[in-house]
């Protein structure tokens, strides 16, 4: 993958949009670019700025109950249906999929699909892994019933070696092993380990080695129906 090619998908990689496939093409560049790396940093930058200023809020039971009392004569499909002839089309279906969205938004607590939601992390540079981690202590406070797994390849293996700390000094592991507590299944790249040259015995025993981590997450993807997010 050139610059170019690059330039046009890293909003994409950003944003965990791309396939495993895309994924590992970019990583491989930026290791090889710093021109491209830099980029890379300050859409980074900006994300991390978002994320930090953005609060995760869950709507409220009552929600539910206020729209139920407002259109309980439009589910019943007359009125609705001679308001939406009123109104500009536009406006209607754009009102319409706020009221679907909310309904879903209200419902989702109690759908058994939501209580066995499967998510596999990955986690592929070094300077992420402190972010990544209380990202993913977030989600498991909103989501306590997601079998979670996190797949760590490229840079991102080193919070998973013996002794690595993160900014504050403190070692990595305690906190890997506080969210293994809660279910949490981290995994390591060997294909990673044999190209950087690093020991499996390095590996803190809360991790677990598999041959590829980009084929892991793409099995996990395929074969078992897990979701896919980037730390």
């Amino acid at each position: 993958m050139n610059c170019r090619d690059t330039h046009r998908l890293l909003n994409g990689y950003v944003d965990a949009e791309l396939d495993p496939a895309g994924v590992l093409g970019i990583e491989e560049h930026l290791q090889a670019c710093p021109r491209c790396r830099a980029l890379y940093a300050n859409l980074r930058a900006v994300q991390t700025a978002v994320r930090r200023h953005t609060e995760f809020r869950t709507a409220p039971a009552s929600l539910r109950a206020r729209l139920e009392a407002r259109y309980a004569r439009a589910r019943g499909g007359a009125k609705l249906r001679s308001w939406l002839t009123l109104a500009a089309p536009g406006l209607a279906a754009l009102l319409l999929a706020v009221w679907l969205a909310f309904g879903n938004i209200v419902d989702r607590p109690n759908d058994p699909a939501q209580t066995r939601a499967k998510v596999v992390f990955q986690i592929s540079q070094g300077g992420s892994a402190s972010t990544a981690l209380r990202n993913l202590a977030n989600h498991l406070e909103a989501s306590p019933n997601a079998t979670v797994v996190v797949v760590a390849h490229n840079e991102g293996v080193d919070f998973l070696l013996r002794g690595a700390r993160d900014e504050s000094g403190q070692l990595f592991e305690a906190a890997v092993m506080k969210l293994k507590s809660r279910g949490v299944d981290f995994r390591i790249c060997g294909n990673t380990l044999v190209r950087r040259q690093i020991d499996t015995a390095k590996i803190i025993p809360g991790a677990t080695l598999v041959p590829s981590g980009v084929a892991e997450i793409s099995r996990l993807q395929t074969q078992e129906g897990y979701a896919y997010l980037r730390l």
